[in-house]
């Protein structure tokens, strides 16, 4: 699978940001055991206002041309609403 996503939750705002990550291997082919490398690609910008509205836009995304299947990862992140929530996860 390409795509992995998760949720930010914004602390400043108390706001759910469905967010979407890429695949990108380690740079030189470097492997970690057991886990692939990830890299935030986008997220939804305004956000929810309740975890379950997250988790369902995330449920509908899975069903978008392109996005078929892909699965919420069931990972949280906080985020302090500062800047753009850029991050390199292992999956």
């Amino acid at each position: 699978m390409f795509y992995k996503t998760g949720i930010l939750t914004n602390t400043k705002t108390g706001r759910f940001h469905p967010i979407f990550f890429l695949l990108a291997p380690m740079p030189g082919g470097a492997e970690i055991a057991g886990a692939q490398r990830y890299k935030s690609a986008q997220h939804h910008t305004a956000g929810f206002d309740t975890l379950e509205a997250a988790e369902a836009d995330l449920a509908k995304a899975s069903t978008s041309p392109g996005l078929e299947g892909v699965q919420d990862s069931g990972r949280r992140w906080d985020w302090d609403g500062e800047g753009i929530p850029a991050m390199v996860e292992f999956f």
